[in-house]
């Protein structure tokens, strides 16, 4: 690469008078005659990103600052950093915002105000609700360069492929009906539930309730319908598309059956049909008939146009779109970059993807308004993300791999003292995954500590993987859009073991598990946790050695769950799953065998029948049941309970409804630090978030749906 005379004469003056390289970037600099001075700042990260490589190709033992000034700067098909823009342990690569609220790297483009036409086409003002038809306007997709508004396919788990708008700021909902965050209706009756082996080409039938689908077969007949739904178990949400609407019958027909077919997984089957619940959610989206409300917008993918109700007179800047489905910063194998206090978002891929590398860290930003995932991070080893605030998410705000199952090699990625509020809004999916159900997909090695994750749709954190250490996390209100869920939930098979969940606060999360040990899991240690208000406090479904010591457990329905499902489920050598989790790793050999000797002659001691699971010193106050017993007992011989204190009243304690669990003198109640629990200061964050109490208070939200139903289920069949 060729250097220019000034930037290298910047580069030794540098050099000579300190020990770092500093560079300067502001959106009124200029790529051209720029040296990246701080008289003569360039204007785009990219320009930056080659001043930085010719920084660190004349002084590799130096380390290297990029500061960002004030403004916005679009990445509209993301930014690569690679090896060749690494630092060193000695000599980092810092990227670093002036101001974290007014440095913004985003992935969406401005729409000009006049690119907005009034809607004239009479056809389709006459869909358009009375009270819309005066608001609506039109915006031509090709003349915008718009790419991602396609149409969906029959069948779609993941919704999140679609351009977005923002406005001041704020995300606007496509389309929906009911309207709302979590607006739904729900069937009255399954006609037919299509193919039960789904997907297939074979789809359901169903009644609906009210007569607004009625409205939708202009819709139907010019570009289609899609609905969206729970239509077999409250945890998994599906795209489907209408293929006809009876207004006779009240029927919607589907083009295509979801696996399994529709209607609840728990009702009756009647020949080829289950006939549902009455109680499965859905709604429909997108349409031009349901914009009814400022902010609503619809894409017409027939005749590529996007029509929007704006919530007010669009300015210049006020809207833009997101159309970029690369992610926003990708790290591809590079090593010692920090990016710290920039606000990234706006933006319809992931946020931030980190792959391989070494120490990548995230520090001290804004993520929000992204529409996929907000961190995404695989392989590499001690990547971190720290004191960043995360929100307005569409699937999980951080996703993470790493470290090696076969040698037991730990990763060392660290998310810490994270703020994680407003995710999994596309999907019912976990706020925080921290290892995949998949065998050759997991994590090890890795610590989650001090993070603050509230008002998601589905589980807190999904961990799965051996030696990882989940600790003073705060969780609530979790399960918003969702059932059958953890506050901490593992369904990682025999070989999940050595991880930790300690010492966390969960709290105000009724229709969760607080820690939820699902389908076989094993070898989990929980201790010295706080859980107030959840389902039930722990759950264990069928696995091997846990150890639950220490936890306090005030005003659940049950602190404890235990279950014998292996054996209706046949948790034995030839079961798929967990034989195949048993063989993707060298139980038999070390460091296996020595670090997880109880592995070793599990197929030969009734896998399928729980055993070794300890619960010790735990503390469990006006619950309704200490421990439900599901299964048979002479299956559960395997749960040793030892030196519980119960107690019926809440009194033992100063304040359980101010959150103040100090307890009385002479109650033996172990004095907890609460101020230890969730958000901490730190270098990165100045001050901490006040929760909101008055939304605590209120009556919990979400579905309402005990884990023991599919164990039930299951058993019956």
């Amino acid at each position: 690469m060729n250097i220019s005379s000034h930037l290298l004469s910047f580069i030794i003056g540098t050099s000579l008078a300190g020990a770092e390289t500093t560079l300067w970037v502001t959106p009124s600099g200029n790529d051209v005659t720029g040296s990246g001075a701080k008289a003569a700042p360039v204007a785009t990260i990219q320009r930056a990103s080659e001043l930085v490589r010719a920084a660190r190709a004349a002084k590799p033992a130096e380390p290297v600052t990029v500061w960002l000034g004030e403004g916005t700067y679009p990445l509209l098909n993301g930014m690569v950093f690679g090896e060749a823009d690494s630092g060193t342990a000695a000599a980092p690569v810092v990227w670093r915002g002036a101001d974290r609220d007014r440095v913004r790297i985003i992935g969406a483009r401005q729409i000009a105000p006049e690119g907005l036409k009034r809607l004239k086409d009479p056809a389709l003002i006459a869909r358009l609700a009375p009270e819309a038809r005066d608001h609506v306007l039109e915006l031509d997709l090709d003349a915008e360069g718009v790419r991602h508004a396609v149409m969906p396919p029959d069948y779609q788990r993941d919704p999140s492929n679609l351009c977005t708008l923002f406005y001041n700021g704020k995300r606007l909902p496509l389309s929906r009906w009911p309207n709302g965050t979590y607006g739904y209706t729900t069937m009255k009756s399954v006609v037919s539930s299509g193919s039960l082996k789904g997907p297939g080409a074979v789809g359901g039938v169903f009644e609906y309730r009210d007569d607004r689908p009625e409205r939708w077969q202009a819709a139907l007949a010019d570009g289609g319908v899609w609905v969206r739904g729970f239509w077999r178990v409250p945890w998994v949400a599906e795209t489907l598309r209408v293929k006809g609407i009876d207004p006779k019958a009240k029927t919607i027909s589907l083009a295509v059956s979801p696996p399994g077919g529709i209607g609840s997984k728990y009702s009756k089957l009647v020949g080829t049909n289950r006939i549902g619940d009455g109680k499965e959610n859905w709604f429909a989206f997108n349409l031009l008939d349901e914009i009814d409300q400022p902010g609503e917008w619809a894409v017409d993918f027939k005749r590529r146009k996007l029509y929007i109700w704006p919530p007010s007179p669009p300015k210049v800047g006020s809207l833009i779109i997101a159309d970029n489905a690369e992610p926003l910063l990708s790290f591809s194998g590079a090593s010692h970059i920090m990016v710290r206090d920039v606000t990234l978002g706006f933006q319809m891929g992931e946020g931030v993807s980190i792959t391989g590398g070494e120490a990548v860290q995230l520090a001290g930003c804004q993520i929000e308004g992204i529409i996929r995932r907000g961190i995404v991070i695989r392989a590499g080893r001690n990547h971190r993300v720290q004191s960043c605030d995360i929100s307005e998410i569409g699937l999980a705000a951080i996703d993470l791999l790493g470290g090696d199952r076969a040698t037991l090699k730990p990763s060392g990625h660290a998310i810490i003292n994270n703020h994680i509020w407003h995710a999994a809004l596309n999907s019912p999916v976990p706020a925080l995954i921290a290892g995949l159900d998949s065998s050759k997909q997991q994590l090890v090695g890795a610590r989650i500590a001090n993070n603050r994750i509230h008002d998601v749709t589905y589980s807190g954190v999904h961990f799965a993987g051996n030696d990882n250490v989940l600790e003073y996390n705060e969780l609530y209100r979790l399960g918003l859009d969702g059932g059958d869920l953890g506050g901490f939930y593992t369904t990682g098979g025999w070989t999940s073991r050595g991880n930790v969940v300690r010492r966390n606060f969960i709290h105000h999360s009724e229709t969760a598990n607080a820690i939820y040990m699902d389908d076989g899991s094993s070898g989990l240690l929980v201790e010295d946790n706080l859980i107030y208000r959840t389902g039930s406090g722990v759950f264990i479904g069928g696995g091997h050695d846990h150890i639950v010591r220490g936890n306090v457990i005030v005003k659940n329905p049950r602190a404890f769950h235990i279950d014998d499902r292996g054996v209706a489920r046949k948790y034995v050598a030839d079961d798929r799953r967990l034989r195949g989790d048993l063989n993707s790793v060298p139980y038999l050999d070390s460091p296996w065998r020595e670090r997880y000797p109880a592995l070793v002659g599990i197929l030969e001691s009734a896998p399928d029948v729980p055993h070794g699971n300890v619960f010790t010193g735990n503390f469990a106050v006006n619950c309704e049941t200490l421990v439900r017993r599901s299964g048979r007992e002479e299956n559960l011989g395997g749960f040793a309970f030892k030196d519980t204190v119960e107690r019926a009243g809440t009194e033992v304690f100063a304040d359980v409804e101010a959150l103040d669990f100090t307890p009385s003198a002479g109650s033996g109640f172990p004095a907890m630090a609460m101020s230890r629990f969730g958000l901490q200061l730190d270098e990165f964050r100045r001050t901490l978030p006040a929760r909101d109490m008055t939304e605590l208070r209120r009556p919990a939200k979400g579905k309402t749906f005990d884990s023991q139903q599919d164990v039930d289920a299951y058993q019956r069949r």
